[in-house]
């Protein structure tokens, strides 16, 4: 009889536990290990963001081609100027892809000059180590052991890098979660009184 009830109480357990564990999000890329790369830190996510954000890039500024250096020169260019409609280049997939990051509480919060993300995250101490042009990362991570960190002070560094950043996932890894689901992160704060979600956008 105990040993019974203890089957029963651990098939329950069991049960919970598979029920417990939401299914997060459908994978959509391969997890490619050399993409992002940080030392306990577990990245899939992060990479998956990046390769979505990269299709809708391409998808929106280049269709039909391989041009992402095309696409992230466009890209950049507007989303610096605050001249972008994030609602026409947004794929249903990089809204569930963010649905997911936003659960993340240590990687979002409210700057002095508005952006959301936190960039005391141990992502962008890993991304400071890796990017490839030598002027970008010290700057980057003299912004950022500083807790200076902003777009004003950043921006003209990154339009001379847009047509390298297809081969610089570190600093296209900040340019997505900065200016694309940074944004999608703001939009959805703006929205929360009316309880809409970015899937709303």
């Amino acid at each position: 009889m105990k040993y019974r009830l203890l089957a029963f109480i651990s098939c329950v357990l069991l049960l919970y536990c598979d029920n417990s564990k939401e299914k997060q999000l459908d994978y959509k890329y391969p997890i490619n290990e050399n993409l992002i790369n940080c030392d306990d830190l577990d990245t899939g996510l992060f990479q998956e963001a990046l390769q979505s954000f990269e299709a809708d890039i391409l998808n929106f500024y280049a269709p039909n081609t391989t041009e992402l250096s095309t696409a992230y020169g466009r890209f950049i260019s507007q989303a610096v100027s605050n001249n972008l409609n994030y609602s026409e280049i947004v794929s249903d997939h990089s809204k569930k892809v963010f649905d997911v990051l936003k659960k993340d509480k240590t990687l979002w919060t409210t700057n002095s000059d508005g952006s959301h993300v936190n960039f005391k995250h141990p992502l962008f101490k890993c991304i400071g180590k890796h990017i490839n042009d030598k002027n970008t990362r010290e700057t980057f991570n003299a912004l950022i052991s500083t807790n200076s960190m902003s777009l004003r002070l950043f921006r003209g560094l990154l339009k001379p890098q847009s047509y390298v950043m297809k081969d610089d996932h570190y600093l296209a890894s900040y340019i997505a979660l900065e200016l694309f689901y940074g944004k999608l992160y703001a939009i959805s704060l703006n929205n929360e009184p009316k309880a809409k979600t970015i899937s709303q956008i």
